[in-house]
C-alpha cells in the first residue's frame, strides 16, 4: 500500500482535513465496470474500494492472481 500527502502534519495555517493521508490499494476488478474489465488490477482510494465490494476484491491473492494471468 502507498500513502501520499499533499501537506506535512503540523504544518501550521492547514486544513487538519488536509492533513489527513489518502490510502491507495491495488484491486482485483471483478465484474466489467466504471473501473475496469474483468480481471484488470488497478489502484484506487482504500475508502472507495470498500464502497465497491462485488466488483472489486482487494485481497492481495486476488490481485496477485489477476496479475498472474496472461492478457492476449
Amino acid at each position: 500500500m502507498s500513502k501520499k500527502s499533499s501537506t506535512a502534519p503540523g504544518a501550521e495555517g492547514t486544513n487538519p482535513d488536509e492533513q489527513e493521508q489518502a490510502v491507495t490499494v491495488r484491486a482485483r476488478v471483478l465484474v466489467s465496470c466504471a473501473y475496469g474489465n474483468c480481471n484488470d488490477v488497478i489502484d484506487i482510494d482504500q475508502a472507495l474500494a470498500e464502497t465497491l465490494a462485488g466488483q472489486l476484491d482487494t485481497n492481495p491473492a486476488a490481485v496477485e492472481y489477476a496479475e498472474s494471468l496472461v492478457k492476449e
